[in-house]
C-alpha cells in the first residue's frame, strides 16, 4: 500500500472514529467519486426522497481527484466521509468509493451500491485485479474492497453473477425487484418531451437530421489521465453523412480534456458537459460507441446501435467482457470509419435484435424503481425497528 492510500485510510478512521463518539443519526448519505455533482440513481434517489420523506436529512458527498488541492481535498474527503459513515443510517454509492473499505460498518448503519451502469459489459473490481484496469493485489488485500455493501441494485437476476464474482459478495445481496431508478425517465413521456426539448436547445441541433450519438468510453488505466480514443475519423464521417446527420459528441465523464472536433459546421457537436447521458439518448436516433455501458439504457428506446471497435483485441486483453463481445453487443461491430459512415448512410437497422437485448437487460420496467428504493430501502433504513428488512 503507498503512502497515499495509507494515509486516506488512516484520515477515514480518524474520522469513523470522531462519528462513532455521537448517535447515528436518520439521515442519508449520497455519494460518488465521479465528479463534483451526483447524477444518475443517486440523483434520482436524492429527488425521490425529497418528494416522499421531505423531513430526512441528505448529506451529497462527492470527489474528483486532481488540480493544485488533490491532497488537500482529498484528506478533507477522507475525514468527512469517515464521520458520515458512522453516523448516517443509510450511505449509497455509485461506485468504487474507497472510504467505505476502510472502517468495519457501524451497527445501525446500511451501506448499498446502485452502481452507475446497468446490466455487465466491461469487467470491473474484482474481476480485474492486476489488469491495466485494475486494483493492485496487494492493496486490496490489505483493504478489501466491495466488502461492505449490505444490498446491490443489479438491472436484472442474470447479471447477479458477473457483480458477485466482481465484488466478492453472496448472491443474497444483490436484487433486480426493485429497478434502476434513473430509468423511470422512460417510462416518463412528460419528463423526456421536456429533457429532449431542452438537449435541443441547448445545443441547437438542427430540425430534420438524423442525430447519431457518438459515447466511447475512456482510454487510460486511471480516471485521472483519461482520454477519449481517437480512431473515429470525424471529417470522413461529415464528408458521408453531413447533408442530413449530426453528430453528438459525449466524451466519458472521467475525460477532462477533450479531443478537438474538426469541423466548424453543424455536423459534430462536442455534448460531453451534458450531465445526463440519458437525456442526450432522447434526441438521438443512433447509438455509435465502443464498449460503454449505456448501450443498456439506449436499448430501452429501441433504436439502432452501432459498434465502432478498431482496438477490440487489445482492450478485451487488457480488461475483457462479461460476454463475447462480437456477438453479444446488440449492433454491428466495425473497425473501420469507411465501414461505419456506409452502414449509417445505408440506414438499414436491425432493431429486433436491439429490442431482444433490452427484454433480457431489465427484469422490472415501469417508472416506478425511484419510489420503490425509498419505500424499500431508504423508509426501513431509517426506521430500523418499525421498518420491513431490505433484503
Amino acid at each position: 500500500m503507498n503512502a497515499f492510500v495509507a494515509a486516506r485510510a488512516l484520515l477515514v478512521r480518524l474520522g469513523f472514529a470522531a462519528g462513532h463518539i455521537l448517535p447515528v443519526r436518520s439521515r442519508v448519505v449520497l455519494a460518488s467519486a465521479h465528479g463534483d455533482r451526483i447524477g444518475g440513481n443517486l440523483a434520482w434517489i436524492r429527488d425521490g426522497i425529497r418528494r416522499e420523506l421531505p423531513g430526512v436529512r441528505i448529506v451529497q458527498l462527492t470527489f474528483w481527484p486532481g488540480g493544485q488541492r488533490t491532497y488537500v481535498r482529498a484528506a478533507l474527503h477522507a475525514l468527512t466521509s469517515g464521520f458520515h459513515l458512522a453516523t448516517a443510517r443509510l450511505f449509497v454509492v455509485d461506485d468504487y468509493f474507497f472510504p467505505m473499505y476502510v472502517a468495519r460498518p457501524r451497527a445501525g448503519t446500511t451501506y448499498v451500491q446502485v452502481w452507475h451502469a446497468c446490466g455487465a459489459f466491461k469487467k470491473f473490481a474484482y474481476s480485474v485485479i492486476d489488469k491495466q484496469f485494475g486494483a493492485d493485489a496487494a492493496q486490496v488485500q490489505a483493504i478489501p474492497i466491495h466488502s461492505t455493501y449490505d444490498l446491490c441494485l443489479v438491472s436484472a437476476a442474470r447479471f447477479t453473477p458477473a457483480f458477485a464474482e466482481a465484488f466478492r459478495l453472496p448472491p443474497e445481496r444483490f436484487t433486480s425487484a426493485l429497478g434502476i431508478p434513473r430509468t423511470d425517465l422512460f417510462l416518463d413521456h412528460d419528463r423526456m418531451a421536456a429533457a429532449a426539448t431542452a438537449v435541443r436547445g441547448r445545443y441547437a441541433i438542427p430540425a430534420g437530421r438524423r442525430v447519431i450519438l457518438y459515447a466511447p468510453t475512456y482510454r487510460a488505466s486511471r480516471m485521472t489521465n483519461a482520454r477519449d480514443p481517437l480512431d473515429l475519423d470525424i471529417a470522413l464521417l461529415e464528408a458521408v453523412l453531413g447533408s442530413d446527420h449530426v453528430l453528438l459528441l459525449r466524451s466519458h465523464p472521467f475525460v477532462r480534456e477533450r479531443s478537438r472536433l474538426p469541423s466548424s459546421t453543424p455536423f459534430a457537436i462536442d455534448v460531453s458537459d451534458h450531465p445526463d447521458i440519458n437525456e442526450l439518448m432522447l434526441v438521438s436516433d443512433v447509438l455509435v460507441t465502443d464498449y460503454s455501458s449505456a448501450i443498456y439504457e439506449f436499448a430501452l428506446l429501441g433504436r439502432p446501435m452501432a459498434f465502432f471497435a478498431p482496438d477490440h483485441a487489445t482492450y478485451e486483453s487488457e480488461r475483457g467482457f462479461y460476454f463475447d463481445y462480437m456477438s453479444g453487443v446488440p449492433g454491428p461491430v466495425f473497425t473501420s470509419t469507411d465501414e461505419l459512415a456506409g452502414w449509417l448512410r445505408a440506414g438499414s437497422f436491425d432493431t429486433e435484435r436491439v429490442r431482444r437485448f433490452a427484454a433480457e437487460s431489465f427484469d422490472v420496467m415501469d417508472g416506478l424503481a425511484t419510489a420503490r428504493f425509498v419505500d424499500a430501502v431508504v423508509r426501513p433504513a431509517l426506521d430500523p425497528v418499525g421498518g420491513a428488512s431490505i433484503r
